[in-house]
């Protein structure tokens, strides 16, 4: 059989590897939850400037570790907790930003339901379902808006909230996408769609 030529290369399968730099940047993801979400409980504006900078701080860590893990090879460990840590944090900071009456609550119980599904969609499936690239637009969108709302205040909040309901417009979709996913993965004897 041939080697596949550079141009049509095979996905990585996860590795078993632990100690790595993307895994180490998702841990710091996940150690920053707690503090970003004490930080806006506080409700001053030092400390909503201070959860913002490390909101964006861990969204680019996010990002970075994308990168690293797509060239070194995704590992099992990443695989499975980098979206935990995603979810947890937008989830967990959306929550808190409706408490504070800056998003709608509706919009967000609807936002963390879907994260709930998509998290246990991801641990019954085991890595079957891709995420797509709507999926992905949808989390940076979300991301941006929530960060520009949290760092709030005339048009930056204005924005924020228009980014907001963008983000959870093309999440919504790619949850339709991704429930037609699951439903087809979950078909006996199906390897499911990549």
């Amino acid at each position: 059989m041939p080697k596949p030529r550079n141009d049509e290369r095979q996905p990585r399968r996860p590795e078993d590897r632990i100690l790595t730099v993307p895994n180490g940047l998702t841990l710091l993801r996940l150690l920053a939850i707690p503090v970003v979400l004490l930080l806006l409980l506080a409700e001053t504006e030092v400390t909503d400037v201070a959860a913002g900078v490390l909101f964006v701080l861990a969204a680019l860590t996010d990002l970075l570790d994308g990168v690293i893990a797509r060239r070194a090879g995704p590992t099992r460990l990443g695989t499975l907790f980098d979206p935990v840590a995603d979810r947890l944090m937008l989830s967990g900071v959306a929550i808190v930003l409706a408490v504070r009456d800056l998003l709608p609550i509706w919009a967000v119980a609807i936002l963390v339901g879907r994260d709930l599904l998509a998290l246990v969609g991801g641990l019954v499936f085991g890595g079957r379902i891709r995420v797509s690239p709507l999926g992905k637009a949808a989390t940076a969108v979300l991301m941006v808006g929530v960060a520009l709302v949290i760092l709030g205040g005339g048009i930056l909040e204005r924005t924020g909230g228009i980014m907001f309901y963008l983000g959870f417009t093309l999440s919504l979709a790619a949850a339709i996408g991704y429930a037609g996913k699951l439903s087809y993965a979950s078909r006996p004897g199906s390897g499911g769609p990549r």
